[in-house]
């Protein structure tokens, strides 16, 4: 149930073992490749869209895909769910993939015409369209999202500026040396960003269209168009009215199961609690989903697997790539390297490496990052000092990371 990654690869991997599935989404079209839209899409209008499935496989033959279905109830004990339209729909077992939607910004005129949000292609497709013709964009929220729609933006010749409350962009799971490197690179392209500052109203004309943000110091910016960027609330209200165990996001233990027996889940709804958590995580990528979906289906078929991936994740911004692996905890130190084209930050607890994030002009940090991923996972303890010294080489800096993996 669902129209994203998490959908995508249960379903897939349902069928590719030979079980009839019936995939529900409210969207107009088969899951797709959500990660085109803050780029590819506001780009270039008009953009195709890639499905998450390969075209002419085998086993999409037995996906049977109902678009533009809502669910409007789910009867766990009795294995039936009902849609808007009155349908009922028996199951064998249900894995909700319902994502999530973007936070709404609570000011007065944020209602309307002229303010954005990004999650679907239903938005992509009218905030490239905006694009074409604002020339003042307003970006509320330095995170992923905004700094991806501020530089696809700018590329497309609008001014942005972008608005903070934190004391610095992407202060979510983003080093401060990264962060920083890259409010540089925007800041380089013209693009103006203000940290520590609250919008208190979008400001419309007595027609209605919008004119600007007003801030809490009553400062306006001024503004043809509005991004809201301000992160995401799990779609978890299915489940709760369900009586599944929900706590900002439904609850499933690294397998995919919920509190119910005949019910898994996947995707950006969830936070996953390993054993001995009392509250768990909820992690907010496409790699992760598409994972959680593909063991969520592991379980329904019996199969043992386990979501215990080292968290990944990455983003595209103008020439740059920015990639990130692993999880640090607070008081984390933090080893900043400069590596050709960008830098790339090391996290470690004890000598044992939990992270590494970076950017570099080019793709040239993916490889890099995913390198440590073994490491991370394992445990390892870095040579800190031959990291440092490999800095100057990518190359020999992936050799190192890669190393650290290995038994000694």
């Amino acid at each position: 149930m669902g129209g994203g990654p998490a959908a995508g690869a249960a379903a897939r991997a349902l069928a590719a073992a030979g079980r009839h599935v019936v995939l529900l989404t409210e969207e107009d079209r088969s899951p797709y490749d959500r990660t085109v839209l803050s780029k590819d899409v506001l780009l270039h209008p008009g953009a195709t869209v890639p499905e998450v499935w390969p075209a002419g496989a085998p086993w999409r033959e037995r996906i049977e895909v109902r678009t533009r279905t809502r669910v409007a109830s789910l009867d766990p004990d009795a294995r039936r769910l009902v849609t808007a339209s009155g349908e009922e729909i028996p199951f064998e077992s249900v894995i909700l993939a319902t994502g999530a939607q973007p936070r709404r910004l609570a000011l007065p005129g944020a209602d309307g015409a002229g303010v954005h949000y990004l999650r679907d292609t239903t938005d992509a497709v009218g905030l490239a369209s905006a694009l074409g013709h604002a020339s003042r964009l307003v970006i509320v929220g330095g995170g992923v999202i905004g700094l991806e729609v501020a530089a696809a933006a700018t590329t497309r010749g609008v001014d942005v500026v972008v608005l903070e409350a934190a004391d610095r962009v992407l202060a979510r799971g983003v080093p401060a040396a990264v962060a920083g490197w890259l409010c540089d690179l925007h800041e380089a392209r013209g693009v103006v960003v203000r940290t520590g500052v609250t919008p208190d109203a979008v400001l419309r004309s007595p027609d209605g269209v919008v004119t600007g943000v007003r801030l809490a110091d009553g400062t306006v910016v001024p503004a043809d168009a509005v991004v809201a960027g301000i992160g995401i609330v799990p779609r978890d209200e299915l489940a709760r009215s369900a009586g599944l165990a929900v706590d900002d996001g439904i609850l499933i233990d690294p397998s995919g199961r919920t509190s119910h027996p005949h019910v898994f889940a996947a995707g950006d709804a969830v936070r996953t609690r390993h054993p001995g958590e009392a509250h768990g995580i909820r992690l907010e990528s496409f790699t992760a989903a598409g994972r959680q979906g593909e063991v969520a289906a592991h379980t329904v078929l019996g199969q043992e697997d386990a979501f215990t991936d080292v968290p990944w994740w990455w983003s595209d911004q103008y020439d740059a790539t920015v990639q990130a692996m692993g999880v640090a905890p607070g008081g984390a130190r933090e080893e900043v390297l400069d590596v050709p084209g960008g830098l790339l930050v090391l996290s470690v607890v004890d000598d044992v490496l939990v992270a590494a994030c970076g950017a570099t002009h080019g793709p040239a940090v993916a490889r890099v990052v995913r390198a440590a991923g073994p490491a991370i996972a394992a445990g390892a303890r870095l040579d800190l000092a031959a990291a440092r010294a490999a800095a100057g080489n990518l190359a020999a800096l992936t050799s190192v990371l890669r190393a650290a993996a290995r038994p000694h």
